[in-house]
């Protein structure tokens, strides 16, 4: 485990009326073992955005890889040029 507060099933159990008490995530324990981790909802929820925002990041990253990699290769167009197309595919 690593650094982050301990506490017993039966305290978890006690204290779920009380968020302040799992801020900055809980591990509850079962005879000393791990059994759960616990945080806030809001914790949780800011820890999903910056996960999405990572995703968003790297996929920006794999498209400016892509371009990057197309215009070394001479494939590329100007912006009228690559509006036509998109115009012509979607029919």
């Amino acid at each position: 485990m690593s650094n982050k507060a301990t506490m017993s099933q039966k305290a978890a159990r006690e204290g779920l009326g009380n968020p302040q008490l799992f801020e900055g995530g809980v591990y509850v324990t079962k005879n000393g073992v791990a059994e759960l981790f616990v945080q806030t909802a809001a914790e949780r929820e800011a820890e999903l955005n910056e996960l999405a925002r990572e995703r968003e990041l790297n996929a920006l990253g794999k498209i400016l890889m892509r371009g990057k990699n197309d215009i070394a290769q001479g494939r590329k167009s100007t912006p009228e040029e690559a509006l036509k197309i998109l115009r012509e595919t979607k029919g």
